[in-house]
């Protein structure tokens, strides 16, 4: 278990050292105690993740399966409590609120207890959001070096690495490579989404904030206001254009560069989710203009409205650019959207386009067979080849993930809240979408749902581990928990 060491101190080492952004800021906006309470932490973590690395980096060890499942669990459980600390240090926020904001952060579920942000300190807002986007690429990594060559959920790829076989040098390096790789494109797209935002007249922290917000598909904001008041109807439209990018399957981005007309052609995943964002922009945009005062740019701007939200809400953002748009259509149906997510191979959370169209698929088979008992035909959806330990991934990770949130849902509605308001809150957590839940669903003249600040604390408690288990998709968690394991060592 030493690579598991390894690469846990190599991540902390990684998000200590990201801290310096924050110092920078603070520096830069002249609040320099909090800048020295920052270095502290980023000299604490550095010490404590960088001594772990050290000790461990030259010994040569074997990952096996339940290494990256330990290694996962560890990654995503202790790392929000470490950036949690210097949250709750310079805030007035108590600790298991702190936990919660982290928590929400790098699970990129944007769902706050905090009842105004603008009063934080730049530095400490700053680390707020880039939570978000470190736990946006760390997403990216968790699907593509883990999750998929284990075929978790169903989940497959032979384009990803099996980080089981990193145990020798020339791997590892290929490996870090390709992590670098990956890097360099997610940070090109934040500096090409920040250059953008700015030059279309958004202030330059906003600017910086909003990118990183837009392409790890999180929900923080740097402001309590609606976004609209913020940046011109050029920048709403780039943060949603980096929302669509975020909610795609990065093997398609990768064959839309390299120019692979016919690897395009067959990757129907990211279509449906363009296809869904599509057809959801007219529906918002058809509500809007009919309760919209007419006018000459009214079609024009509930278009650009609808675009945002609809992607917003299909990345599992949960943002949207003025108060009550999310609500103009069934909760329902927003639930739904959220819970199916973006494609598999993406920042996006929930079930994911993927999953969803193998078990149309495979339902719409088994119907058919019904009818033509030996008709005989290719199992396969779009592109991906499916047999039935496939199948039986994603239907137990379908089944997993309903359990979850009945589970959690009942706790949260058990702690004092009303259970509609505890499912959506649950879904929200799960999905990486929290903002959704305080958009705005209570009937006319019934009482409003109770904010996240207000739920008990075990409805947060609750909420954090919601969170956590989207971002491991839950079988993760249950995998490394297999008494059958253990009890056989």
């Amino acid at each position: 278990m030493l690579l598991v060491l390894l690469y846990f101190g190599t991540v902390g080492l990684v998000l200590s050292l990201s801290m310096i952004g924050a110092v920078l800021v603070s520096l830069l906006a002249g609040e320099y105690v909090v800048a020295q309470r920052l270095g502290v932490y980023l000299l604490l973590g550095s010490f404590v993740f960088g001594s772990l690395v050290l000790a461990v980096m030259n010994r040569k060890s074997r990952l096996p399966d339940v290494g990256k499942l330990v290694l996962l669990a560890a990654v995503w459980i202790i790392l929000p409590i470490f950036a949690a600390l210097p949250i709750a240090d310079i805030s007035n926020l108590s600790v298991l609120d702190s936990i919660f904001e982290s928590v929400s952060g790098i699970s990129t579920a944007g769902g706050s207890i905090l009842k105004t942000v603008e009063s934080w300190p730049q530095g400490l807002l700053f680390w707020r959001i880039q939570l978000q986007w470190f736990g946006g690429f760390l997403a990216l990594l968790t699907v593509l070096l883990i999750i998929a060559p284990m075929r978790i959920g169903g989940l497959t790829s032979g384009s990803s690495i099996y980080l089981g076989n990193l145990d020798r040098g020339g791997t590892q390096r290929r490996a870090i490579s390709i992590v670098l790789k990956i890097f360099a494109i997610y940070a090109s797209m934040t500096m090409l989404c920040t250059i953008v935002l700015f030059m279309s007249g958004t202030r330059a922290f906003y600017a910086v904030t909003l990118a990183m917000t837009a392409v790890s598909t999180g929900g923080f904001l740097p402001f309590d206001g609606a976004i609209d008041t913020y940046v011109s109807p050029v920048g709403l439209f780039t943060i949603s254009l980096f929302l669509l990018v975020g909610a795609t399957s990065v093997f398609w981005q990768r064959m839309l560069l390299d120019r692979r007309v016919a690897g395009l052609a067959t990757h129907r995943e990211s279509y449906s989710v363009m296809a869904l964002i599509a057809i959801l922009s007219l529906i918002y945009m058809f509500i809007i203009v009919s309760i919209s005062a007419p006018s000459a740019n009214a079609i024009g701007h509930a278009l650009l409205e609808g675009f945002f939200v609809a992607t917003s809400l299909v990345a599992t953002s949960g943002i949207e650019a003025r108060p009550g748009t999310i609500a103009l259509i069934p909760l329902i149906i927003v639930l739904f959207i959220i819970l199916v997510g973006g494609s598999a191979y993406s920042t996006t959370g929930g079930l994911k386009h993927y999953r969803m169209g193998g078990m149309l698929v495979q339902s719409w088979s088994e119907i058919e067979r019904l009818i033509y008992p030996h008709n005989v035909k290719p199992s396969k959806f779009g592109s991906q080849d499916y047999d039935m330990n496939l199948m039986k991934a994603i239907w137990s990770f379908f089944t997993v993930m309903i359990l979850t949130i009945a589970f959690f849902s009942i706790i949260i509605a058990a702690s004092g809240i009303p259970f509609e308001a505890a499912l959506t809150a649950t879904i929200s957590a799960f999905a990486t979408a929290g903002p959704v839940y305080e958009a705005g669903w209570a009937a006319p003249g019934a009482e409003t749902w109770p904010t996240y600040n207000n739920f008990t604390e075990t409805g947060k408690i609750a909420l954090i581990c919601t969170m956590i288990l989207g971002r491991l998709e839950v079988l993760v968690l249950l995998s490394m928990l297999s008494t059958k394991y253990w009890f056989n060592r």
